[in-house]
């Protein structure tokens, strides 16, 4: 669980809380910063910054997990991701970024440019909204 504060024009500031450090900022119940974000090198899975992001896993090349601190309350949330650079980054020009599976404790995506072929960023950020 987390802390909500939550904003609502019927019942004004209402505050909950469950000591887990996580925080949600709700308007009329729905959460308006991210639930998780994390920048870590590609290449390593190395966390550079994060928050409720407990440790990134790198599967294989441009495959990777975030495992979240906390749990999310479900899995319908949407994460953004923004890739950085490789070694060869005047060809390897991002062309998708897909997600394999979404739960309430990680979630797993690869990176791919033109033709399909998975690549690791040396730069990598991603930033997880939902309730």
């Amino acid at each position: 669980m987390t802390t909500t504060i939550n904003a609502s024009p019927s019942n004004g500031i209402v505050q909950t809380a469950d000591g887990s450090g996580v925080m949600k900022l709700q308007s009329n119940g729905v959460t308006t910063n991210a639930l998780a974000w994390v920048n870590f090198n590609g290449n390593t899975g190395a966390i550079s910054a994060s928050y409720n992001v407990g440790s990134v896993t790198r599967n294989a090349t441009g495959d990777y997990t975030l495992n979240f601190t906390t749990a999310t309350s479900d899995a319908n949330y949407a994460p953004i991701a923004i890739l950085g650079y490789t070694a060869a980054a005047t060809t390897d020009v991002p062309r998708n970024c897909t997600g394999k599976t979404w739960s309430t404790s990680s979630f797993r995506f690869v990176n791919q440019v033109s033709g399909g072929a998975a690549v690791d960023y040396a730069y990598q950020s991603v930033a997880v909204f939902g309730n």
